[in-house]
């Protein structure tokens, strides 16, 4: 019987220092947003595109302590979890949100050569995707 797989991994910045929080029972919780770019070029054009989604990443107990400890804003990460997807309901209106729930979560230093990780924007090669029909 095959399985459904739930499995996310994304590199980006801390926009804010964690939010720090406790359930009534004592239950650590972090929660911090991550800005995650993605660049793309797009055919007959020169410059590369660029986008970027800021995403809500949750962590618990002993990985929320890590985040305490470790993460500030502006810090480089990689965060692995799984994607989860909640509603909630304010003044009789239904509201989702979407965000990560963390597995793992490490900081990755900068590349002291450069000043920046190496990212590798070459792999999308002109062509590899379809053009973005809005923008």
């Amino acid at each position: 019987m095959a399985s459904d797989y739930n499995k996310v991994i994304l590199t980006g910045r801390l926009v804010a220092d964690p939010d720090i929080r406790y359930t009534p029972n004592g239950a650590e919780v972090a929660q911090f947003r991550i800005a995650v770019n993605r660049s793309y070029k797009i055919k007959d054009q020169p410059d590369w595109q660029q986008e970027t989604f800021f995403i809500t990443i949750i962590a618990w107990n002993r990985l929320a302590e890590k985040v305490e400890n470790n993460f500030k804003k502006g810090d480089l990460v990689l965060v692995e979890g799984r994607l989860n997807i909640r509603s909630y309901e304010t003044d009789g209106v239904k509201k989702w949100v979407t965000e990560i729930i963390a597995n793992d979560a490490k900081f990755l230093p900068r590349n002291k050569a450069k000043g920046e990780v190496s990212t590798n924007e070459g792999e999308n090669e002109e062509g590899s995707e379809p053009d973005v029909p809005f923008t």
